[in-house]
């Protein structure tokens, strides 16, 4: 009877950890469909409004690899609501604010909070799901960003045009961040699985860091979320001046490559299970997301649509299976340093790919020549992926 409460109870933790991902990234991802009115209000460029994007993951790159050691030792319970309060914190800021500097103070806390719950939501699953059942339930654990952007977008766009300022989405942010708090610290609970909490030594942390499975797939998800933040901080403003769709209208679009993920991210995650192979999901699914790019480019009409549907099942792809190399790449108590370098890679692809995508919009203006400029971080991971020992 206890095992099968504890069958059950997992899931709870599951939906509790992925709604903990979800708070952080849908106030990450409002920020996408209104930088125009940012940059408009600010007075700045395109490139500089990317910062915006940036500020939001760069203590990421600092706190990532600290925040795997504290969560090695200390688990990521406390921690865990800590970070959501800081997200709370960070939204709230940037509605507030009435300058840029302040704005990217905001992002800047936002960050802060997120580099932990990146690292640490991660590391609860295992404690709960074994190697059998691992893939799916990080399946169903990397549709967190997607069904985050889905919610964010045509939320800020709505907002905006019924209060015309950008910022109410964000006190939005604040009430599920508050919620999600709540929601974490009474449903998270170490798990069954957990490694006993012993003292992890400097040298076992060191070995971690050598270990070029994870860096590999740790690079791979850094270009793959490069790729993919550059197309979604800018798809709608691209979809508005280079295909003259309605603001609502191009921000869904851009929206709808998440809403492919959603459905198919969970089953490439099953389906990898299935099948026992990882490494042809990412290699295939990076350099399609390539080809997917320069076909969005060129589509209009029905064509736009199904190009962005295929950009998002090309996409699902890649998160559920770099998520499950890392950890299963080391042992058990070392999970929070093979999420910590996950999220450093991570971090360092976000952090300069939105001010990336927007000096080439600002440069080129074309809209061809932008995508194909983003599509280079997903030929980057496909190549890397085929350096993976994972069959």
């Amino acid at each position: 009877m206890q095992e099968r409460q504890l069958f059950g109870y997992r899931w709870l933790v599951l939906f509790a950890s992925f709604l903990t991902f979800v708070a952080f990234a849908f106030v990450f991802q409002l920020m996408p469909p209104l930088l125009t009115s940012v940059a408009d209000e600010f007075r700045i460029g395109e490139a500089q409004a990317g910062l915006l994007m940036s500020f939001a993951v760069v203590p990421g790159i600092f706190l990532a690899l600290p925040a795997g050691l504290v969560v090695n030792r200390y688990g990521f319970r406390r921690l865990g609501f800590v970070s959501i309060l800081l997200v709370a914190a960070g939204s709230l800021v940037t509605a507030l604010a009435q300058s840029f500097a302040l704005a990217l103070v905001g992002r800047f806390l936002l960050g802060v909070g997120g580099a932990f719950i990146v690292v640490g939501t991660p590391t609860i699953i295992p404690q709960w799901f074994d190697r059998k059942d691992f893939g799916k339930a990080m399946g169903l654990y990397g549709a967190n960003m997607p069904f985050a952007t889905i919610i964010a977008f045509p939320t800020a766009t709505v907002l905006m045009q019924n209060f015309n300022d950008w910022h109410y989405p964000f006190f939005v942010g604040v009430l599920l961040a508050l919620v999600t708090a709540v929601i974490f610290v009474v449903s998270v609970k170490e798990g069954p699985l957990r490694a006993q909490r012993t003292p992890v030594r400097a040298s076992e942390v060191k070995d971690a860091l050598k270990n070029t499975e994870v860096w590999k797939a740790s690079l791979v998800w850094m270009f793959f979320n490069a790729a993919a933040i550059a197309y979604l901080s800018w798809a709608k403003v691209l979809f508005e001046s280079f295909k003259g769709l309605p603001s609502l209208e191009a921000s869904i679009l851009a929206s709808v490559l998440m809403y492919a993920a959603v459905f198919f991210v969970p089953f490439f995650g099953w389906f990898s299970d299935k099948t026992g192979r990882r490494k042809p999901f990412i290699v295939v699914g990076s350099a399609a997301m390539a080809l997917a790019l320069i076909m969005t480019s060129q589509a209009s009409d029905l064509t736009l649509l199904l190009s962005v549907i295929v950009l998002g099942i090309t996409a699902a792809s890649v998160p559920p299976i770099v998520m499950t190399i890392p950890p299963q790449s080391l042992p058990p108590k070392l999970t929070g340093t093979a999420f910590s370098i996950v999220t450093l890679c991570q971090n360092i692809g976000i952090t300069f790919s939105a001010p990336y995508a927007g000096y080439l919009l600002q440069t080129t203006n074309d809209l061809f020549l932008t995508f194909f400029g983003i599509s280079l971080f997903t030929l980057a991971a496909a190549t890397t992926a085929l350096t993976l020992k994972t069959r």
